[in-house]
């Protein structure tokens, strides 16, 4: 769950619509400044299910006994954080083995404390006493991932996906789609950067600037999409924040809050400068 503080009220969005949006940026990825990601419905998968373990939780969400607020992703137990990820990885795995290699991967990267200090990530915390069952966690992923290579490299039509700089960049650009998702669902909008996201599969990577504009619109450059501008909405509940007693009373909370639809715009800034808009 991502949530936002807005004065005495929390914004929440579920985890798996936070996929659902990153989805979407999946698929309309593909411009003059950007390759098309390939294999394409494998990778289109992966980031829309990346965070496909969370359904669950998502049904019947916790809070913090020590805050009596409600877990976010980043502060939910590690090892309910691992077992939802775990479930998640294998539904993927099960429909395409690719997306799943991409999943896994991704979720390792949750745990490297050494890429904290990349832009827009922050690793999963991690106490002390936990460092065993992440550990023992994490090799149980990298296994995965070994075994789903040698089924992938034995298949002729996947074989030339599974270089390795082929996947770290597809790991990049899923991890990339990621925040960019993010973004929008962590608000408040404000400048910000994604540095070195793949543009291509030899090697050239590009930062995507990110600027706020009116009315909710983003301009992004070098713009990788299709579309321009390109449309985007996430659904999310709004509900008071409060000291809640325990989790049926926030349950209940949430249930009653209905749904609403945060909509932006991301737009080519280049294009508009180019256009004379905004100058």
């Amino acid at each position: 769950m991502i949530i936002q503080e807005q004065g005495d009220h929390l914004v929440l969005i579920r985890q798996t619509d936070h996929a659902v949006l990153a989805g979407h940026f999946a698929r309309e990825l593909g411009s003059d400044a950007f390759v098309p990601p390939q294999p394409h419905d494998a990778f289109v998968l992966a980031a829309t299910e990346h965070d496909n373990g969370w359904n669950e939780w998502e049904l019947l969400p916790e809070i913090d006994p020590v805050m009596f607020l409600p877990y976010s992703f980043m502060s939910i137990p590690t090892r309910d954080h691992i077992e939802l990820y775990q479930r998640g990885i294998e539904r993927v795995v099960k429909v395409d083995h690719y997306a799943g290699l991409l999943v896994s991967m991704h979720c390792l990267g949750l745990y490297d404390r050494t890429r904290a200090t990349m832009p827009g990530f922050s690793a999963k915390y991690i106490k002390a006493h936990e460092s065993q069952v992440v550990n023992d966690f994490l090799q149980t992923l990298r296994l995965q991932q070994l075994r789903l290579k040698v089924d992938l490299r034995a298949d002729a039509r996947m074989k030339d996906f599974t270089d390795e700089k082929w996947v770290q960049a597809n790991l990049l650009r899923l991890e990339a789609l990621d925040r960019l998702s993010l973004y929008f669902c962590l608000g408040p909008l404000d400048g910000a950067t994604i540095d070195a996201v793949p543009a291509d599969y030899e090697g050239r990577e590009v930062d995507w600037n990110l600027q706020p504009e009116e009315k909710n619109a983003v301009t992004l450059e070098p713009y990788p999409f299709r579309r321009d501008p390109l449309e985007v909405s996430i659904l999310a509940r709004r509900i008071p924040r409060r000291r809640y007693s325990d989790d049926g009373d926030f349950q209940k909370t949430l249930g009653q809050a209905p749904y609403f639809a945060m909509k932006f715009t991301v737009r080519d800034g280049a294009n508009m400068r180019a256009h004379g808009v905004g100058i």
